[in-house]
């Protein structure tokens, strides 16, 4: 209670009682806020050590996990989900309520003979259009009914395909097949789980002659692993500030780092590898950064190590220093890893593929008014070659076609020399007369992964719904419709064109 001589007396006495409660509350917020922030530099600090306590621990991490490929999960399973027809059928109720039927009046229609015969009238046309309606009512849900038929019979070849290039696949693994252990050894290794920010990328090839195995590993570089090991409140600048490691238990940290993946890999080949094809693996591992003298970005060789199988498989994996195995596999390394000094790799993983063959010349003798839909699909493939290499060619890289039989699940690969933006990409040239399935986006996305592509490009006569564009969303896949493929055609100089028979059935 406030009291005073006056109503001003009170007044001020309530003001002064305000501002001393606005002051402390104002402290007690300033409190909460440095607890909070103590709070979440504890809390960023038990995150932080968990990440580094996972790249620590690299190599134990997958000793418990069977790195053989599940096949099962490689099946299409999934059934079709049908559509449902939503249209009700027509009402009588409705029908006699837009054309205005009178309910029957006995009485009424005695005074008035010719409100019964409009009555009788209207009803007859209501029963004429109630039966007009029914009859396209059926119509249209039996046409319904066909198309989505269709599409189940479509939707299971497509995936009976699918299941028989699994089976297909299986069977060359096993047989021994070059293409299918390397694409074997692709899938499992991008299974492997990592920590989170490393980042990595594979190029596998395999020798069936000696039957080695090449690992080209692209390991993160000395600024893409964490180094922060806390995080501490600052009094007096009410801040959170990040702990770093000291340079000398970074270097230790990052060589570790290096020495498991290797270990890693190569234990995750060998295990995956049950029918035994692979007798040796060669792991190189590259890094990409910046020289410090020139200012320049540059890719080496950081380590190349070599097991057999029958010496690595005795090593306790859960009991060894990775630097010792390493030196007791006569690895190769260039004085401290975060130097980054380069080395020769042991064996290299060839860029020249044996499923490439000679491109075919098809735009110099391709007539304008030829439908591109209409033409042999290993036509359409060379053509979209050449118009790839043209695109390439202006930034120094190379485009190259694979073979009629596309064993290995490409129809072109295209080199891009850049360091940054460049590596391998995968394009696929597709002749569809209407809507692209959305499983051809997804078998591109697991033909990206098996050829260690950075990116795929999906090409087509057809257009794509809106599944597949929806799937792309956040992965490196273009998806270039017949209008673009059009365009890009036009731009370079050609005049082409697409005309889709079955175009109205589109949306």
């Amino acid at each position: 209670m406030v009291k005073g001589r006056s109503e001003l007396e009170v007044a001020m006495k309530v003001a002064e009682i305000e501002a001393r409660w606005a002051q402390e509350e104002e402290r007690l917020r300033q409190r909460q806020a440095i607890q909070d922030m103590k709070e979440q530099a504890a809390l960023q600090t038990d995150e932080a050590l968990a990440l580094i306590d996972e790249y620590r621990g690299l190599l134990r991490a997958t000793l418990p996990v069977d790195d053989r490929l599940d096949w099962e999960s490689l099946y299409d399973r999934r059934p079709f989900h049908a559509p449902t027809f939503d249209e009700s059928p027509p009402s009588e109720e409705v029908i006699r309520k837009e054309l205005g039927v009178p309910t029957p009046s006995p009485l009424l229609e005695l005074l008035w003979p010719r409100r019964k015969a409009r009555r009788l009238e209207l009803e007859a046309a209501a029963a004429q259009t109630l039966q007009a309606r029914q009859a396209d009512y059926q119509k249209r849900k039996e046409a319904f009914e066909r198309r989505v038929e269709e599409e189940r019979a479509a939707y299971e070849r497509a995936q009976a395909a699918k299941n028989a290039e699994v089976d297909q696949f299986r069977v060359a693994f096993e047989r021994g097949d070059a293409q299918a252990i390397e694409r074997y050894v692709g899938i499992v290794l991008d299974r492997s789980l990592y920590p989170e920010g490393f980042n990595k990328d594979v190029s596998i090839a395999y020798v069936p002659d000696s039957k080695v195995l090449i690992v080209d590993f692209q390991l993160p570089g000395l600024n893409d692993v964490p180094r922060v090991v806390g995080y501490r409140f600052v009094q007096t600048r009410k801040a959170i500030q990040p702990i770093e490691m000291k340079q000398r238990e970074f270097n230790t940290f990052y060589e570790s780092i290096v020495y498991q993946t290797t270990l890693r890999t190569i234990h995750e080949v060998f295990e995956a590898d049950y029918p035994k094809h692979i007798l040796s693996v060669v792991f190189n591992g590259w890094v990409s950064g910046i020289d410090r003298a020139t200012g320049k970005d540059f890719t080496a060789c950081l380590i190349s190590c070599q097991a057999s199988r029958d010496e690595f498989m005795e090593f306790d994996l859960s009991r060894v220093d990775p630097k010792e195995s390493v030196r007791a596999l006569k690895g190769l390394v260039a004085g401290p890893l975060v130097q980054l000094a380069p080395v020769r790799p042991i064996m290299h993983v060839d860029r020249e593929d044996h499923r490439f063959v000679e491109a075919r010349e098809i735009l110099v003798d391709l007539e304008s008014s030829q439908n591109l839909v209409d033409m042999p699909w290993d036509d359409f493939e060379h053509l979209v070659r050449e118009l790839f290499a043209k695109i390439f060619r202006s930034d120094g890289g190379e485009v190259r076609v694979t073979r009629a039989s596309r064993d290995g699940g490409v129809d072109a690969v295209a080199f891009d020399p850049d360091p940054i933006r460049g590596g391998k990409f995968v394009i696929q040239a597709k002749r569809y007369n209407g809507l692209v399935p959305v499983s051809a986006v997804r078998d591109l996305y697991g033909t990206m992964i098996n050829e260690g592509a950075v990116k795929g490009i999906l090409v087509t006569t057809g257009y794509f719904g809106h599944d597949s564009r929806e799937f792309v969303k956040d992965k490196p896949i273009s998806l270039i419709d017949g209008a673009n493929l059009v365009h890009l055609f036009h731009e370079h100089g050609h005049n082409v064109r697409i005309e889709l028979k079955n175009a109205g059935r589109r949306g």
